[in-house]
Parts: structure tokens; sequence; C-alpha cells
């Protein structure tokens, strides 16, 4: 990799940084959190800033994969359909900056976006409840960037990868639409049609597994294990599973000691591959096309 990808990075972020979309996905948050903890401090007793860090994990498990696909569908794509690539790539930058310095610049939005509203909850529980929790914060606020880039490399790479915008926006939506409601018809579906039942709360170690790579309760689990509280999935139920199950990690699932692929920590390594493999499709697609 040359030293162009931090140029092509710089280009990146001030070209997302114009989209009035995303901006608006961002207030939309910060508003939330800010509603969220007024109401939280208005209306509870006893409760105190650890406990309401939680509530931040709830909008933005919705909001940020949201607004990481939109930064990061057109990144690629979107200079292919206007031609410019080829302005671009006959320029120093190779094909290796513009994917990688793209997926930097982007990123580092989707990161800007977790630390405001990250700042907004660390102001707020000083000013309302009079108390910090630096160490819960720090922890959710490392881990809520790790999953918005895990969704912006999946937008970048679904952008390397295709040619058109269309089948671009058509993939990540699609993916999205299968993490938040198809997931339960995808994973307990055909546990079904195995074992002529669905999934009990001790599942088979495969299905456990499988539940395991959704990133939004990767994400979910690794933030309940950092703060005072527990943050569920945003997730359609189909009633497919026991009732019992639901809310409940792989780990708790498993009879006995889990292994480590079933814990909360090894959240941290889905994330990384939803963030690496997409990239990576999408860079050897992109190498390799005629453009």
């Amino acid at each position: 990799m040359s030293g162009h990808i931090g140029t092509v990075a710089r280009k990146e972020f001030e070209d997302a940084g114009r989209s009035k979309l995303l901006w608006s996905l961002i207030g939309l948050l910060v508003g939330l959190v800010t509603v969220g903890y007024v109401a939280i401090w208005y209306t509870a007793d006893d409760v105190t800033a650890a406990e309401v860090l939680s509530f931040v994990g709830t909008p933005l498990q919705v909001i940020l994969p949201i607004a990481a696909l939109i930064a990061g569908y057109m990144a690629v794509v979107g200079e292919r359909r206007s031609g410019s690539i080829k302005l671009l790539l006959g320029l120093p930058p190779n094909r290796t900056d513009v994917v990688f310095g793209k997926l930097l610049g982007r990123t580092a939005v989707v990161t800007a976006a977790v630390a405001l509203a990250c700042l907004v909850s660390l102001v707020l529980s000083a000013v309302l409840f009079g108390s910090v929790p630096f160490v819960d914060w720090l922890g959710f606020a490392a881990v809520s960037a790790l999953f918005g880039a895990a969704f912006a490399g999946l937008a970048v790479g679904t952008s390397a990868a295709v040619s058109t915008r269309g089948k671009s926006m058509a993939i990540v939506v699609g993916i999205y639409m299968i993490l938040i409601a198809l997931w339960e018809l995808i994973t307990a579906g055909p546990y079904h049609l195995i074992y002529g039942e669905g999934p009990p709360v001790e599942a088979e170690t495969w299905y456990l597994l499988l539940e395991q790579f959704n990133p939004i309760f990767a994400y979910t689990n690794l933030i309940s294990q950092i703060v005072e509280g527990s943050v569920f999935p945003f997730q359609f139920q189909y009633g497919l599973q026991s009732a019992g199950a639901y809310g409940m990690t792989p780990a708790e699932r498993y009879p006995g000691d889990a292994p480590f692929y079933l814990q909360d920590e090894f959240g941290v390594v889905v994330l990384l591959c939803w963030l690496v493999v997409p990239v990576a499709i999408g860079y050897y697609r992109f190498n390799r096309t005629d453009l």
C-alpha cells in the first residue's frame, strides 16, 4: 500500500461529510440520546449514569448500521458510474489506494458519528446524573466504533465488488434486512426441518455459533458485558425458538462451560470478520475488473 491512501481517505471523509441524509441520521441519533437521557433523568429514581449508558445501545444498533451503509455503498461504484474512476486511477493512486483509502475515509465518518453520540452521552451523564462512568463509556465507545466500522466495511466492499449503484444498494439493503428481519427464519427454520422442532434454550452448538455471527447480536452481547444492564438486539421475532431463548446469549444457552467461540467476547472476532471479509472480496473483484 502506498502513501496515497491517506490522500484518498481525506477526500472521502470530506465527500461523505456533505451527505444531508447522513447528517440527518446522525442528528436523529444525537437527538434520541438526548431525549432518552432527559426522560430517564426526569422519570426514574435511583438510576446511575452507568445504568443509563446501556440505553444508548438501543438507538445505536438501529441507526449506526444504516448510516454506515449510506456512507459507504456508493464509495467505489459511484466513481465507476460517473466515469471519474478512470481519471482517478490515471493519477498516482492505484486500485489498492482507492479501495483502502475509501474504506478509511468512510469509516472515519462513521467513527465521528459514534464519537459525537458518545460525547453527548458523556456530557449528559455529568450534567444530569453527576457522575461519569468513564471506563464503561470508553469500552462502549470502542465497541460501537468497531460495530460501525463493520458495516462501513460491508458497504465499501460491496461497492468495490459490483458495477452499478442499483446492485450495491440491493445487496447492502438485502443483507441489512436479513440481519434484522429474516435472521430467525434463516437460522431457526432449518433447525426445525432437521430436528422437527424449533431451537430450545439449550440448542445444538452449530446453531448457537450461527446465531453468534449476526453482527447486531455480537454488538449487543459485547455492550451488555461492558455496561450495567442488558442491551437487547433489535430483531423481528417469529416465535420459532423456545420463548425462554429470547434475550439469552449463546454462552448462556450452552449447557456447561461454553467454548471460546460462543463467549460474548468472541463478538469482537465476528465484527472484524464483517469488516474484513467484504472488503477482501470487493478488493479482489475490483482489482480484476476491466474498467
